[in-house]
């Protein structure tokens, strides 16, 4: 029994050593390096400070659960512990809370409340746990850590949603742009560490906490190293703002003016012949990752009257760019030569899109087929 007690506990430092010098070196790495390295993209520098903050906590709480364990308060159990929740509370909690809102990159989210929120669990950790030594402080702090994370979690799909929206309305391409999956993923994580507050002195439960550990840490730097900074030209509100004032104005509409002097009542006509004139015509949504603001620099107008002549027919950015994409592929099919091989991954990457799952996943949306069903329909007639 004592070897096996040995084993158990070389295992488990193994574990707790890995888990914190995977969390240090992933720090340093966010932090020293200023390009993803998987896609070699601009990489988010806030979300990837607030990650490395956020591993920073994490192996700091590997340190101070063995340093103050074992070195200072080895007897006092429940001083030990109510001093270490208090420490990851005002750590860990609130910096992967700030690195799940800024991987939201539709509008500057505020992360001084989710700071502000974990002070209740400092003041419980101090005054029930260390100063009254109450052995219920423990339970205290989950009820309002489990609290805190639901209304957290609502939160966050509420405000998933509304990036996703916002993704659609102003982005063609959506790879490595979603992040619900990952939301998803760090939530549970959260969850776990939240109820192995609940569970100390559990042998399992120790080594399953290193685990998700590692496990985190991994999906955390592949899902930083795989979004890129979405950057507008103009700030939303300062178009909004313009867009008032333009809308006051009734000049008419000839083909020399820009669409700022048009009244909001005659975009529509306006808008859609810019379009068929510096889009259609000049292939425009070829470009790889066009956004919104791009193309609307590009045809003469702004992001702001762009977004509504696109909510007038009913349609998003995302719909109009990929519809011309997937007619583009289209027409590259039918004036193939059929004497010779044609190469779909080709004719996607010719027709816009660097992501071939992309194009399969967009022209089955809209085909209502696969590329390879609708082909050979194609050769049937």
């Amino acid at each position: 029994m004592y070897q096996l007690y040995g084993l158990q506990d070389y295992l488990y430092l193994l574990l707790y050593g890995a888990a914190m010098m995977s969390a240090i070196l992933s720090c340093l790495y966010l932090l020293l390096r200023r390009h993803n390295f998987l896609s070699q993209t601009e990489p988010p520098l806030a979300l990837r400070r607030w990650a490395a903050a956020f591993l920073a906590a994490v192996a700091m709480s590997h340190v101070w659960w063995i340093a103050i364990g074992t070195a200072v308060l080895g007897d006092d159990t429940i001083a030990r512990n109510a001093i270490n929740i208090m420490l990851d509370s005002v750590t860990m909690v609130p910096t992967m809370m700030a690195t799940l809102l800024t991987m939201l990159q539709d509008r500057r989210r505020p992360v001084w409340p989710v700071f502000a929120a974990v002070v209740p669990t400092v003041i419980i950790a101090l005054w029930a746990g260390i100063a009254e030594h109450n052995p219920e402080y423990e339970k205290y702090i989950c009820i309002y850590m489990f609290t805190i994370t639901v209304c957290f979690v609502i939160y966050m799909a509420h405000a998933v949603r509304q990036y996703g929206r916002w993704l659609r309305n102003n982005y063609a391409d959506m790879e490595h742009k979603e992040v619900w999956q990952s939301l998803v993923f760090l939530l549970v994580i959260m969850l776990m560490f939240l109820c192995y507050k609940t569970n100390y002195g559990e042998t399992m439960t120790e080594y399953l906490v290193q685990l998700y550990t590692l496990l985190l840490i991994g999906f955390l730097l592949w899902r930083v190293e795989t979004l890129q900074q979405l950057d507008e030209e103009q700030d939303n509100e300062e178009e909004e703002n313009m867009a008032e004032q333009e809308q006051e104005k009734e000049p008419a509409v000839n083909s020399d003016e820009t669409v700022e002097n048009v009244p909001i009542g005659k975009l529509t006509a306006h808008i859609g012949k810019l379009l068929k004139t510096h889009c259609e015509a000049k292939h425009l949504y070829l470009q790889h990752d066009i956004s919104l603001s791009r193309l609307s620099t590009a045809i003469g107008t702004n992001r702001t009257y762009l977004g509504q002549y696109f909510q007038q027919q009913g349609i998003t950015y995302n719909t109009y760019i990929n519809q011309l994409r997937i007619n583009h592929f289209v027409k590259l099919y039918r004036k193939a030569d059929k004497a010779r091989p044609f190469s779909v991954q080709e004719a996607a990457n010719n027709s816009g899109y660097q992501s071939y799952r992309t194009f399969a996943t967009v022209f089955k949306n809209i085909m209502g087929m696969t590329a390879s069903e609708w082909m050979e329909k194609e050769k049937e007639k």
